[in-house]
């Protein structure tokens, strides 16, 4: 099959399909007018690379998981511990949202309104304080 037809049975774009090719994901052949040519192998490829992107597997492990993939390994243990090092990414990212909501909780908090200036500028940006806020323009 061509990469359009390629393309369009895994639902990606011809150009993401290159773009494995090019990373060395996927392999084709090239007809004598240099068409690329998949196999159905390569619809399973294309599906499981994005499933792993997905899952926000770097590029990197997902060459690597498919490269055992390839030696018909067995890449359990690999694959454990590369979901087990996304999901400790993960959480850590979870912590640092939760920090950022917190901070904006806070500013939004301070801000008790009226025309005194913006409080949460000023806690912001010290040289704010007093400070209007800008008005519309008259009509």
């Amino acid at each position: 099959m061509y990469i359009g037809e390629l393309a369009r049975r895994v639902g990606a774009t011809p150009k993401a399909v290159r773009y494995y090719e090019r990373l060395g994901l996927l392999r084709s052949r090239r007809t004598q007018s240099g068409y690329r040519e998949f196999d159905e192998q390569s619809v399973e490829i294309v599906r499981a690379i994005r499933r792993m992107q997905f899952l926000g597997i770097p590029i990197n492990e997902v060459r690597e998981i498919l490269a055992l993939l390839e030696e018909e390994a067995q890449p359990c243990e690999q694959v454990r511990r590369l979901l087990r090092d996304r999901r400790a990414d993960v959480a850590q990212r979870i912590r640092e949202l939760k920090a950022f909501d917190r901070v904006l909780a806070d500013l939004e908090s301070t801000a008790p309104g009226g025309s005194g200036g913006c409080a949460i500028l000023a806690r912001v940006d010290p040289k704010a304080r007093g400070r209007q806020s800008p008005r519309a323009p008259a009509s």
